[in-house]
């Protein structure tokens, strides 16, 4: 966690707690597995108490809250923060009152644009906070899913455009990290399809010492430029497959990097 960090599509990174218990293939090698072991570890897998942030580090948004006005003026635009980067927001084994208590704190900062990242987003609905699905869900407040196969994208894509439309949701999109095979967005994409469409895709390849276990191509993220060039969807290229990637690995066609509701990194 910190007010900043090195993921490209963020300014800032927030965790209440750490944990989680892996349930894809976007799980292999998880870096926040890797933090917490390094840390002392014991919070990953079924059963496996999640661990409490202190009450500094929960309060910390109310401190970027209080500094909106200084971070606009330097960059034009509201800060991003990516929620969780340690752990999942809507994992079954979260007590439920930990989950309020960060919801809440989303709801009061208000002038932050917050982006939950998710790999179960058929528990949305019923964990969410029930203000949030009665038509009042924040405005300030998107919604991305982590898919990396065509599998998970027709099992979860038609769920997260469903959710989009019955709670209002202000932006949707996609984590395709790591990318490990060619997806064929276009229906999720295309509003004739669902009567909306994801907002954000996000393409990556897989960093650290098991980058080169599983296939890879360019080719995939341009097919999804592509389709999100000919839909309006903001694209956003974070990283080619490498130890250690890093922004001249990027082919220069592919070196996009936009936002949703016209932003841009």
């Amino acid at each position: 966690m910190g007010a900043t960090t090195g993921i490209k599509w963020t300014d800032s990174t927030y965790n209440s707690w750490w944990g989680c218990t892996k349930v894809g293939p976007a799980c292999d090698d998880c870096y926040a597995e890797g933090t917490d072991k390094r840390a002392g570890g014991g919070h990953w897998g079924h059963g496996a108490e999640r661990r409490l942030l202190s009450e500094k580090a929960r309060n910390e948004p109310f401190r970027w809250q209080r500094q909106a006005d200084a971070f606009e003026a330097e960059y034009a635009r509201r800060r991003r923060v990516f929620t969780l980067s340690m752990g999942d927001l809507f994992d079954n084994e979260v007590p439920s009152r930990w989950r309020s208590d960060h919801m809440h704190t989303m709801e009061m900062c208000d002038r932050l644009d917050w982006q939950v990242c998710t790999k179960r987003v058929s528990n949305l609905s019923k964990m969410s906070l029930p203000g949030w699905k009665k038509g009042g869900w924040p405005k300030h407040i998107g919604v991305l899913v982590t898919v990396v196969t065509q599998k998970e994208a027709e099992r979860d894509l038609p769920r997260l455009l469903d959710l989009k439309t019955a709670y209002n949701i202000p932006w949707v999109g996609v984590s395709n990290e790591p990318a490990q095979e060619w997806i064929d967005w276009s229906p999720f994409l295309d509003w004739t399809v669902y009567g909306t469409a994801l907002d954000w895709l996000i393409f990556g390849g897989k960093s650290g010492g098991n980058w080169k276990d599983r296939p890879f191509s360019l080719d995939w993220a341009r097919e999804a430029r592509q389709q999100c060039t000919f839909f309006g969807t903001a694209f956003f290229f974070k990283q080619v497959a490498a130890f250690r990637p890093t922004d001249d690995m990027i082919p220069a066609d592919l070196l996009v990097r936009q936002c949703p509701l016209g932003g841009r990194a």
